[in-house]
């Protein structure tokens, strides 16, 4: 397989944090400039990373989905989506909200004039949601259940700014995460961002190779 990539990219750790969990080691990642995605146009037909040109000759874009697929296709080890139906949903649902609802403002500050009036309150819900984190880390050590699954997957790459900083990432949405979350970050959402570093080590650290 060979994984697209951009440097820093928080949707690419998505994918490369899904085949550590698996195991899968031996994905060939090409890493293109983050100001010219012509190479990634020339695969997919579209700019965004990731993509994953998988050993059958698909290509695949848009990171989950590709982290689905990934679990669909190695259900084992450790499965990031539950066979119950019922819970399959909930976990889709915490996806849509992150990728829908969660990322508006940030993706909205990071597009909008330095000088827009809707920023500070933006800014004011991102620094508010951390509290609903910690509230569902409450009675359980991640997300949404006992063991790391595609909720984790999903939030981990993005949640981690509150706790983490690499000085040689000067990405704009980074920064705007960095803002609104590392302020007091709550105890049960520090502990997870920890116990989701140790997961994987090697992708815990600074992401640009990601």
């Amino acid at each position: 397989m060979r994984l697209h990539a951009i440097p820093h990219s928080t949707n690419v750790h998505r994918v490369r944090l899904a085949l550590a969990l698996k195991g899968l080691d031996d994905v060939e990642v090409v890493q293109h400039p983050a100001g010219d995605r012509s190479g990634v146009r020339a695969v997919s037909g579209q700019d965004l990373v990731p993509v994953l040109e998988t050993d059958a000759g698909e290509v695949l874009t848009d990171s989950m989905p590709i982290v689905a697929w990934i679990d669909a296709t190695w259900p084992d080890p450790h499965p990031l989506y539950p066979a119950d139906e019922r819970a399959r949903r909930e976990v889709q649902a915490f996806i849509d909200f992150f990728n829908f609802v969660w990322k508006v403002p940030p993706n909205a500050i990071d597009a909008a004039d330095p000088g827009d009036p809707r920023i500070p309150g933006w800014r004011e819900q991102l620094r508010a949601w951390p509290v609903g984190f910690d509230a569902l880390l409450a009675d359980r050590p991640f997300l949404l259940g006992d063991r790391v699954g595609a909720a984790d997957v999903c939030a981990y790459p993005f949640l981690r700014f509150a706790t983490s900083v690499d000085p040689d990432d000067d990405d704009l949405f980074h920064g705007i995460l960095i803002d609104a979350l590392s302020e007091a970050p709550p105890p049960r959402l520090t502990a997870w961002i920890d116990r989701m570093s140790r997961l994987s080590p090697a992708l815990a650290g600074p992401i640009a190779n990601l």
